[in-house]
């Protein structure tokens, strides 16, 4: 199993790609995410000696209007060829409810779209997958029920999960579990903590705030991002779990850490980093 980087905040916007590729090689991390609009970067990453990890950008596919999906369905085609042409086997893909719809409407959208651009990911030897990333209530992929009711709607074995805890603890499931029920669609993972503030739950209840709880760094709520080991996920159990059920793939930090500078501080964001592969390093041989 490899460390890996995912392009958030600062790392996105305010260092350059080669740059970051020759700090991550040298600093612990062996794969890193390719920008969507700068799939050359794959090419940096293998010269920089790391693995690329995934790639997205493709347009939206949970889609009501069905000319609207067709040219996304087209674009989100293309988009994945040009990313097997760069040598890139996965691609992230967005997941935001049908507005104004119910999950029924959302789900009937998501098979229209996803069916063509699966097949084609087939033929390509290309995995799509969805992190769940709740998006305060945005989005549809982010619990058990949905992920294997897409599932049985898109049998596809190119569709699968990108698998986040920190997403699943501020939504009160249980990983561990959810881990163990899906493993042979984990096709990416991702390291995010949570850190809980029990008093601010009990004082405003799990929906507090626009983000359903979440906090800055000094503000409300009941829960906020952290790197690994500064929450409450068991970042042991996560490993082995992950080799329970047969992933080796990358295991990326997604850094959004506030503490840690991942916004607006360059230097304070790759400290972080550091420190997330020293924990990390501890059940990653």
């Amino acid at each position: 199993m490899k460390l890996g980087i995912v392009l958030a905040g600062v790392l996105r916007s305010k260092i350059d790609f080669g740059d970051l590729v020759k700090w991550a090689a040298d600093n612990g991390y062996g794969a890193v995410d390719v920008p969507p609009d700068r799939l050359e970067g794959a090419e940096l990453a293998r010269k920089a000696g790391l693995e690329v990890a995934s790639t997205g950008g493709t347009p939206p596919l949970f889609v009501a209007d069905p000319a609207e999906r067709e040219r996304n369905v087209a674009g989100a085609i293309a988009k994945i060829e040009a990313a097997a042409n760069a040598g890139i086997g996965l691609i992230q893909l967005g997941h935001a409810r049908v507005p104004d719809a119910d999950d029924e409407a959302t789900l009937a959208a998501a098979r229209a779209g996803l069916t063509p651009v699966a097949q084609r990911a087939e033929q390509l030897g290309v995995k799509l997958v969805f992190e769940n990333y709740a998006a305060a209530g945005r989005n549809f992929m982010v619990s058990p029920y949905n992920w294997r009711a897409l599932f049985e709607a898109v049998p596809s074995k190119a569709v699968g999960l990108c698998i986040d805890p920190s997403h699943l603890v501020g939504l009160g499931i249980d990983w561990h579990r959810a881990l163990h029920e899906f493993g042979s669609r984990i096709y990416y993972a991702h390291a995010k903590d949570t850190e809980l503030y029990p008093e601010d739950l009990y004082q405003h209840g799990y929906l507090y705030g626009p983000s359903f709880g979440r906090r800055a760094l000094n503000g409300r709520g009941w829960w906020r991002f952290t790197l690994p080991g500064f929450g409450v996920v068991d970042w042991g159990r996560y490993v082995g779990g992950l080799r329970e059920v047969g992933y080796d793939g990358v295991l990326s930090v997604e850094h959004e850490d506030d503490a840690w500078g991942w916004r607006d501080d360059v230097p304070r964001t790759l400290e972080g980093l550091k420190v997330a592969a020293k924990h990390l390093g501890q059940f990653i041989a």
